[in-house]
């Protein structure tokens, strides 16, 4: 083997050249008959997209509605805002997503004071609608109410209503 002049004024570029033919040598005697390296690091690896579909997956709240009456399907059929003091009032909450949960429904005054909560466990593979409910048959106090939704204990979002 003959070094040229130009590498032999300067060793360190010999010692670059040798230890990246040294490096290619080494790699092509790892890999297996008729396959490449890469093929065998890659058939190991999990695809990446599989964590991001599992992640993808996670329960939220989508939605929520407030309103007078509710269908089979656990959806408002006539959702209102406003409220007399003999109505129930009914709340669907939209989630979307797959596993456990547990959702929750606060209900309060203006003043803060709760006037109900009630909590429910799901475990969803996609779309789905939780149906919680108030009702007082005495009549409830002329005001603002807020619905309070919450999932897994923190709040996910919250519907205003009057009662007038």
């Amino acid at each position: 083997m003959t070094i040229s002049r130009s590498l032999m004024r300067r060793p360190g570029r010999v010692a670059t050249v040798g230890a990246t033919l040294g490096m290619l040598l080494i790699t092509g005697a790892c890999g297996k008959k008729g396959g490449s390296n890469a093929d065998s690091v890659a058939a190991a690896a999990p695809p990446p997209a599989a964590a991001a579909d599992t992640s993808a997956r996670a329960i939220t709240v989508a939605d929520v509605a407030v309103g007078k009456h509710i269908g089979a399907d656990k959806k408002v059929t006539d959702e209102s805002g406003d409220f007399a003091p003999k109505d129930s009032v009914y709340a669907s909450v939209h989630t979307t997503g797959s596993g456990t949960a547990t959702v929750a429904a606060r209900w309060t005054f203006q003043d803060g004071q709760v006037v109900d909560e009630r909590s429910q466990s799901i475990s969803p593979t996609g779309d789905a609608y939780t149906e919680f409910h108030i009702a007082k048959p005495s009549g409830w106090p002329k005001g603002k109410y807020t619905l309070h939704v919450m999932l897994n204990g923190t709040e996910a979002t919250t519907k205003d209503f009057t009662v007038k």
